[in-house]
């Protein structure tokens, strides 16, 4: 339904809530709060004085005075110089000036402690945790626990009753070979079979891909190759295939899973089946357990949702919420379903119809063909898909550490704590890591050592499901976080491969993470570079004169909700492996039964080296930027992606839009606007830092905000075409792939739609999506202007 403002609509996130239960928050029941008001009088609070104790003071004082002249005249004629202790002598001095306390950077970098972290991992993919049920339940507990124990300000547990989607253990999915009368050739693994004792565990569910629609397909088989939009044209026009009633088969990788789903049902296909190819996952002479490689019946489960809870799209699913009704749920309507290569090996060894072309092949020993159907006419196809949709409650943990001078201020540190099976890279790596900085934080908070800013600790739930607890999570609290949020950073798990880091972020954040990583070790000690930073740029395989970072941080983890609808500048990142050593589309073992702490150990970070890495470049990034007097966003980095993307579409776009009337000269203009007021933006903040006092808290205060609100200066309230829960305008999730960003998104979706589907109609829609950059990107410029009116 459309929307006229998006602040307007949302829900005031600062009246009087009613408490949760007492055992899980440590709130006295009787009084109101808020989550995200922070509270100074818990930490600082003062008597108060009346006129009578005032006095009192001030003739005590009086006295006191003249004692102490009296005394001081008495001890400066009696005594010499004699035993005031001289420049040099040491041993005076250290007896007379208490020790220097090491710097909080120092702090963190010693502490971090990895064998804290390998417990910590240990003890969480110890059974499976996925949200909403019994391991998930448990490991809130664990975090709960371990948080309080920090010595923390506050812990609470934020619940929300959402629409689940889970496997039918009783009945599980399967993908049939049958002959015409019915018999049956072959059926695809229930369950993924133990290939070691970790991976031995009754709770480990039945393949399954959450909110694909139970039902059956028994159409003619035909493959798709990575199910991305260009396949499906190429299928339907080049080959003029109907895919209307077809099964479909399609490998993993490349674009979201779930956009593979909705092209299949865009298509009118009756059902889809995706598998791990063994190019995109498996370069390997031996898989699990002997190595980090996908086995032949691993498989990778994953959601083809949406974001946030089905039943409160745009709105918090509070216990006072309105609901939509399950039947109205516009979804996914056809069964989808995962299988290993193993098993996808059977079906598409049958397939009949043309070879496929070359970049269409996979690693099979077979000859990949489309299809429709089998070679051998009498052979069918069925796949049955059981999973059921109910009602759970997800819990985030989250954790605070509140700001000495600025509470009001953010920064936000978040992973989720749910996993398919085990997830000992993704996320428990992250979470484990979380855990030990909160613990150090914690010791420093003991000592006396608190930020400027407040800290935000979050451990989210059912992010696998569909990033749900942290979106329900910012719906709640948008109008707080749209305000008073700094900073985001998210590290969805720690590590995947101990070689390089790996980062993607908002403009404005990029030399912040460069900084921290300037301050932190290389993990490598045997490497000639000393810092993480240096390690970076010389394992990043780019030319750039510092190492590269990448802006569309898309729709994957939950930095995403942050970024593209609160507007609140983010960071995603983790150590990986080396892409020119394999071109491989993930961590192998990605979401299967096999992402265990075995594997983690002895293929993925052996010593944990690098996760403890992840916890002090977390925790230094977080320390320095609660703690700067001015932000070192830098506008003028946008200004240069701006344009960049610009000429970028004049250079894809520009022929066809001159023909058709498209003011991109405004849009030139507006960004050169921009890259001018952010030079004089950037050259008066660094004229003001250099004669004026660091105690001028009100100047610095106004240069934050605005630094805090540019951001949010991108956010369009009306949100993109058909896609109102996406705002920002020049970062969001492409229409055909949520995994990955476009810049200007609604600009390029339109452009795709009109170039690929003919939808000429739509040359309105793209003018107006110009229209509204360019208002967007003056209107940026604007906000750097002393007055901007």
């Amino acid at each position: 339904m459309p929307i006229t403002s998006c602040l307007s609509r949302l829900r005031d996130s600062t009246f009087t809530y009613q408490p949760l239960r007492s055992e899980d928050t440590g709130q006295d029941e009787s009084r109101p709060f808020s989550n995200m008001t922070i509270d100074n009088e818990d930490v600082y609070k003062k008597a108060g004085w009346g006129r009578s104790q005032y006095a009192v003071v001030f003739v005590c004082s009086l006295l006191f005075m003249g004692v102490g002249i009296g005394i001081g005249y008495a001890v400066g004629r009696n005594n010499s110089n004699s035993n005031i202790p001289q420049a040099g002598d040491t041993a005076q001095e250290t007896a007379t000036k208490p020790p220097r306390s090491p710097h909080p950077i120092d702090t963190i970098l010693s502490s971090i402690n990895k064998d804290n972290i390998k417990q910590n991992l240990w003890k969480y993919t110890s059974r499976p945790r996925m949200s909403g049920t019994p391991g998930g339940y448990e490991l809130v507990q664990i975090l709960q626990e371990a948080w309080r124990s920090s010595g923390i300000d506050e812990v609470r547990v934020t619940p929300y009753d959402v629409l689940m989607s889970y496997p039918n253990r009783t009945n599980p999915n399967r993908v049939q070979l049958l002959t015409s009368s019915g018999q049956l050739i072959f059926q695809s693994a229930l369950f993924e079979p133990a290939l070691d004792s970790l991976s031995n565990n009754s709770e480990i569910i039945p393949p399954f891909n959450a909110y694909a629609a139970a039902g059956i397909s028994e159409g003619d088989l035909v493959y798709v190759n990575y199910g991305r939009i260009e396949d499906f044209l190429y299928l339907t026009q080049n080959m003029s295939i109907d895919l209307k009633g077809k099964t479909l088969i399609a490998r993993y990788g490349k674009i979201f899973r779930g956009d593979k789903v909705k092209n299949a049902q865009r298509f009118n296909a009756s059902g889809i089946i995706m598998y791990t190819d063994p190019s995109d996952f498996n370069r390997g002479n031996s898989t699990y357990p002997d190595s980090w490689w996908m086995p032949p019946s691993g498989l990778q489960r994953g959601t083809v949702g949406g974001d946030g809870d089905p039943l409160t799209p745009l709105y918090p699913a509070t216990d006072y919420a309105y609901r939509v009704k399950e039947s109205d749920v516009s979804g996914i309507k056809i069964p989808a379903q995962p299988i290993s290569y193993g098993d996808a090996q059977h079906f598409l060894s049958e397939m009949g119809g043309e070879e496929a072309p070359l970049e269409w092949r996979g690693a099979l020993p077979i000859t990949y063909r489309i299809g429709p159907g089998f070679r051998n006419s009498s052979l069918k196809m069925r796949l049955e898909v059981n999973n059921f949709e109910e009602k759970r409650t997800v819990e985030n943990v989250i954790g605070y550490i509140k700001g000495k001078t600025e509470p009001d201020r953010y920064i936000l540190l978040g992973n989720h704590h749910d996993a398919w099976v085990f997830g000992a890279i993704d996320p428990l790596s992250g979470t484990a890591v979380l855990t030990e900085l909160i613990r150090v934080f914690g010791e420093m908070l003991k000592s006396g050592t608190r930020p400027d800013r407040t800290i935000v600790f979050c451990a989210w739930g059912a992010e696998e499901h569909g990033l749900i607890g942290s979106t329900e999570w910012v719906e709640e609290y948008m109008k707080v976080l749209y305000e008073r949020a700094v900073a985001y950073l998210n590290v969805d798990y720690a590590v995947d491969y101990n070689y390089v880091l790996f980062a993607g972020t908002s403009p404005l954040l990029q030399d912040s993470l460069y900084q921290a990583t300037k301050q932190v070790p290389n993990p490598d000690t045997s490497s000639s570079d000393k810092t993480l930073y240096d390690a970076w740029k010389t394992r990043d395989n780019s030319n750039d004169l510092e190492p590269s970072v990448y802006y569309s941080l898309g729709s994957g983890s939950d930095m995403a909700t942050f970024y593209q609808r609160a507007g609140v500048p983010s960071i995603d990142m983790w150590f990986t492996y080396d892409e020119n050593k394999w071109d491989i589309l993930s961590y192998p073992v990605y979401h299967s039964a096999y992402e265990t702490v075995y594997l983690y150990e002895n293929f993925i970070d052996p010593g944990y080296s690098y996760t403890a890495t992840m916890a002090k470049l977390w925790g230094v990034l977080a320390w320095n930027i609660a703690n700067e007097k001015v932000l070192k966003f830098d506008v003028r980095r946008y200004a240069t992606a701006i344009n960049k993307f610009i000429g970028n579409l004049k250079t894809e776009f520009g022929a066809k839009w001159t023909k058709q009337n498209v003011n991109i000269g405004a849009l030139e203009s507006a960004a050169q606007n921009l890259t001018t007021e952010a030079e004089n933006f950037h050259q008066k903040v660094q004229s003001l830092q250099a004669t004026s006092s660091a105690a001028n808290v009100l100047q610095n205060r106004m240069i934050n905000d605005k630094l805090i609100q540019f951001e949010r200066a991108f956010i369009d309230c009306e949100g993109l075409p058909g896609r109102p829960m996406y705002k920002h305008v020049m970062f969001a999730p492409s229409l055909y792939d949520s995994y990955s960003d476009n810049s200007f998104p609604g600009i390029v979706d339109t452009m795709n739609e009109i170039e690929n589907q003919n939808a000429t109609a739509k040359w309105e829609v793209l003018k107006q999506q110009v229209s509204i950059a360019t208002f967007i990107i003056q209107s940026a410029a604007n906000t750097l202007k002393e007055v901007g009116l």
